[in-house]
């Protein structure tokens, strides 16, 4: 039987620790550290994480070898969803240390930096 969105979602969660925003505030700019914005071009234009690499979801394992550098890599998104199937995404591709921050808004909320 097929799985439905949410249950992929929920199987990448599991895959993908959740990192608060907090504790991602404090990786953010640290050696090694890569944000990666899922999110489409059109919802990045309202900002973005400070220095963050963009790279849509939809086109991950295409242009993920921009981050082949990376030792921690804290992916996120809107809400955290398409940031979770990022990650797993990413993990199935060999990165390991992958972290869930996910939505933008709780970013900007918590006062992360923004550019």
């Amino acid at each position: 039987m097929a799985q439905t969105p949410n249950e992929l979602v929920s199987a990448a969660k599991a895959n993908v620790p959740d990192i608060s925003v907090e504790d991602a505030k404090a990786l953010h700019g640290k050696d090694g550290v890569v944000f990666v914005d899922v999110r489409e071009e059109a919802e990045t234009r309202a900002g973005a994480v400070d220095g963050a690499v963009l790279i849509p979801r939809g086109v991950l394992e295409f242009q993920a070898d921009q981050l082949k550098d990376a030792e921690t890599i804290v992916v996120y998104c809107a809400a955290g969803g398409r940031a979770a199937l990022a990650g797993a995404t990413l993990k199935s591709m060999g990165f390991k240390d992958v972290r869930n921050a996910g939505g933008f808004k709780s970013w900007v909320e918590a006062g992360g930096k923004v550019g």
